[in-house]
């Protein structure tokens, strides 16, 4: 791994744990609107580019392909989103991936599928305003 993946890595990572569960809706909200906001999905984008999920689309589409589509399409439609489950995100996305992407964010196998559970909704919701999934950078 090059110097900018540890770099975006660490950044994510910081920011993702910093998210944790406690006050994370807040902080989320905090990040999303603020200057970090914008490198964010970005971010996210990178770092999946580098796992088998290749960007943030493909984790979307493997979400959508192992039954949660109906949850995916509320993040990205307005309304409310609905809720994924750490459970949910594993049986998804298998555990062996999960652990690659782990890895390339700087974060623990365990630590992932929550972090994604609760915060994927909102990011993702964000990206898609106008019920079109704009990532930055693709």
């Amino acid at each position: 791994m090059g110097l900018f993946d540890n770099m975006v890595g660490g950044i994510l990572s910081n920011m993702l744990s910093k998210a944790g569960t406690d006050g994370a809706g807040s902080l989320l909200e905090t990040v999303l609107n603020g200057p970090m906001g914008q490198m964010l999905p970005g971010l996210l984008n990178s770092a999946f580019a580098k796992t088998p999920f290749g960007s943030l689309d493909g984790v979307l589409e493997q979400l959508q392909h192992a039954g949660l589509s109906d949850a995916v399409a509320s993040w990205i439609s307005n309304g409310p989103n609905a809720p994924v489950s750490a459970e949910q995100i594993t049986a998804a996305l298998g555990a062996d991936r999960l652990g690659e992407v782990a890895t390339t964010l700087g974060l623990s196998a365990d630590q992932l599928p929550d972090l994604l559970a609760q915060h994927l909704p909102t990011i993702i919701d964000r990206l898609s305003p106008e019920g079109v999934l704009n990532v930055p950078g693709r």
